[in-house]
């Protein structure tokens, strides 16, 4: 069978997925001092499973939704010991191929700097389970600012690398860009157990839980919808915490021969593929959440409260309960 690159494609064991690769490989980035480790403090707290390297390159191994015909994709993962067992945020890479004009696949992508699409994205988490996940512990719909890939660079990115865009901090030309979202959950946190399952989902014209359709306006221009070009990153660079699977990722596409089973194991349902993912890692960092004080986040005379579900950050400080310090 084939790997598929998006237009270009080599022999790799017996299965078929639609992969963006990164045309540079980051071996080292996951070596020492390349992540944080499990006590190291983010933002949003303490990190308890991580496959994000701190230094994300500007691309990244990514699996495409609408070229799969997928509809869910993440792994089962435990968290490190004693990290906690409230969970304040999880975070998602994604690579973004589309263009603001033109596209990736015709080398004329033509993105303004700083240009974005909205797009609903879903983080679901489940309970651990077996081949299939267990009950549904919880579902978080939120709207991101997708950024377009830059335009493509006629003078650095030529020849077989002609109409990518060029990344100075990687040295090297991509089709894709690398970009995280975040989920939060309002302090105290969510509890959650040590070990779970992940998925993120979202729709695109002709994929997904709901699909969308080819009768929108961005469908009918040469650039398309910008969802259409929008991947999960999927590259081992690092890891804090266990993947329960190594070998494996959670996924559903309506493509028998997506899977690394070709579909024996069912198709159209969120369930372990396992035996052709070694060295491709859902990409997601999960970090406890951080307790609020009146020196970080409170005017004085008063404790935070959270009023946002999506925004965790924004709140009211209102007066003190109790004493505290």
């Amino acid at each position: 069978m084939t790997l598929a690159l998006h237009g270009k494609s080599k022999t790799r064991q017996t299965w078929l997925i639609a992969i963006a690769v990164a045309m540079v490989a980051f071996a080292a980035l996951a070596g020492a001092g390349a992540l944080l480790g499990a006590g190291d403090a983010r933002a949003t707290g303490t990190v308890m499973y991580s496959s994000i390297p701190a230094a994300l390159p500007d691309n990244v191994v990514s699996l495409a939704f609408e070229g799969t015909q997928a509809k869910e994709f993440g792994d089962r993962v435990s968290f490190v010991a004693g990290s906690g067992s409230k969970l304040g945020s999880v975070t998602v890479v994604l690579s973004s191929w589309g263009c603001e004009a033109g596209a990736w696949y015709t080398g004329n992508c033509a993105t303004t700097p700083g240009a974005t699409f909205s797009h609903p994205i879903t983080l679901n988490l489940y309970q651990a389970g077996g081949t299939t996940p267990g009950a549904l512990i919880v579902t978080q719909t939120q709207t991101f600012a997708i950024p377009y890939r830059p335009s493509a660079d006629t003078v650095k990115c030529t020849g077989a690398n002609a109409g990518k865009w060029y990344s100075t901090a990687d040295v090297a030309c991509y089709n894709g860009l690398a970009t995280k979202v975040t989920f939060h959950f309002p302090n105290p946190g969510l509890a959650v157990p040590t070990s779970l399952v992940w998925g993120v989902a979202f729709n695109t014209s002709t994929s997904g839980y709901s699909v969308i359709g080819t009768g929108t306006a961005c469908a009918a221009t040469p650039a398309g919808c910008g969802y259409d070009s929008l991947n999960v990153g999927a590259e081992s660079l690092a890891l804090v915490g266990t993947d329960v699977d190594p070998n494996g990722a959670f996924y559903n596409s309506v493509a028998a021969g997506n899977y690394c089973d070709l579909g024996a194991g069912g198709t159209g349902i969120f369930r372990l593929d396992d035996g052709c993912w070694a060295g491709y890692r859902p990409m997601a960092e999960f970090a406890a959440p951080t307790s609020p004080t009146d020196k970080d986040q409170c005017k004085k005379g008063g404790w935070m409260t959270f009023n946002s579900p999506s925004f965790p950050d924004q709140g009211t400080c209102v007066s003190y309960v109790n004493n505290h310090s």
